[in-house]
């Protein structure tokens, strides 16, 4: 019985020991050949080469491509990123308007549904897709390798969602034009599109019935779209005291907090998109204040703007002013939709690498070191 046993021990460690020389061979002759990618820690000038076959990554990381991938794939984490700003959606046909293209009033702020569906599948069709204007701020961009990210902003919540009533089951019937029952249409059909939105809103919510505005601001977020704060009043914030100014932040918030309690996200969409009390002390009532007894605080601010937002990573990228483009038709030219995509698609579009823990791009795009500001704590990975 021994000498079996002591066969059977033996037997175990030659084994063990053949696996391990094999695996050691083959780690071997698999990280021979050698790329021109980099790893930098933060914003050091420390680099590591990066082997052609899979890396280790971090834990929570993907495995790096080559360098030859990322170029082919044009892999830009520093250009820019479209934030649309869209305001009312009516249900109408474009050629019902009496203004250019999908435009319902002269300046362009409210559109056509035809326009906007239009709008929706055009971005998808140019390779973009959606991420929550949340995870943006906090520097967390999850979009699929090769594709661009795309965030789209409603303000005022005017005929963004119109309850028609209710399901058996609780869900909301919508009018099929509103702005809401075409985003869940286009999401139906393109289930990689990864469609949502953030809605800011007014005290007068979306002009339902009250009940029915809560009822559905929380089926909103339950389902994937996102809430923000537009003001109470909707009035221009340069010329208010900081008094006023908490009001106007406090209140809309403490309204939120009461329908969702801390699922609503603390960014704010300007009223007529002007920074213009931003030199003033009392600007900063915005971004932390009390009112009532309700303590709130703002990381963020959006512009109406004209245009691309930058990449949340490059030096002139402020969150307290982020740029939005303006959703409406003008011939392709003056920063209307036309005219910004043509940009955007012209080398100025982000390109993600897939991973939201790191952040790629071009050697030649930070060759003075200055370009690249925030990294969140991500993986930076230069190429060349």
């Amino acid at each position: 019985m021994e000498l079996r046993v002591l066969i059977e021990m033996n037997f175990r460690k030659l084994t063990t020991y053949m696996l391990l020389a094999s695996i050691t061979a083959l780690v071997m002759s698999g990280c021979s050949k050698e790329v021109e990618v980099t790893e930098t820690s933060e914003l050091t000038s420390e680099t590591t080469t990066v082997a052609t076959t899979e890396p280790t990554p971090e834990p929570t990381s993907k495995p790096l491509r080559t360098a030859e991938e990322y170029r082919t794939a044009g892999i830009n984490e520093l250009n820019s990123i479209p934030i649309l700003m869209y305001h009312r959606i009516y249900g109408m046909k474009n050629s019902e308007t009496e203004y250019t293209g999908g435009n319902v009033d002269k300046d362009g702020y409210n559109r056509t549904s035809e326009a906007f569906e239009n709008d929706l599948r055009s971005f998808y069709e140019q390779g973009y897709r959606m991420m929550r204007l949340n995870d943006f701020v906090d520097g967390y961009i999850d979009v699929e390798y090769g594709y661009s990210p795309l965030i789209l902003t409603f303000d005022d919540g005017i005929r963004d969602v119109v309850i028609e009533g209710w399901n058996d089951d609780g869900t909301p019937k919508f009018d099929p034009t509103c702005a809401i029952a075409i985003l869940e249409k286009i999401k139906a059909e393109y289930p990689d599109y990864n469609v949502t939105a953030t809605f800011f809103l007014n005290k007068q919510l979306f002009r339902n019935k009250e009940e029915d505005d809560r009822k559905v601001i929380k089926w909103l977020v339950d389902n994937g779209y996102d809430i923000g704060n537009h003001t109470y009043d909707h009035v221009q914030l340069g010329g208010l005291s900081p008094a006023e100014l908490e009001k106007q932040v406090g209140q809309m918030y403490k309204i939120l907090d009461e329908i969702i309690p801390g699922r609503y996200v603390n960014i704010i969409a300007l009223p007529f998109g002007s920074p213009e009390a931003a030199d003033k002390p009392q600007y900063e009532k915005i971004f932390a204040g009390t009112y009532e007894g309700f303590s709130y605080t703002t990381k963020a601010t959006l512009l109406c703007a004209w245009t691309r937002s930058y990449s949340p990573f490059v030096r002139d990228y402020n969150k307290t002013q982020i740029r939005r483009i303006r959703a409406y038709d003008n011939g392709g030219v003056y920063w209307d939709i036309e005219d910004n995509f043509k940009q955007l698609n012209n080398g100025k579009r982000y390109i993600s690498d897939g991973d939201p823990d790191t952040i790629v791009f071009p050697a030649a795009d930070n060759a003075s070191g200055t370009w690249l500001k925030e990294t969140y704590g991500r993986k930076v990975v230069e190429y060349t």
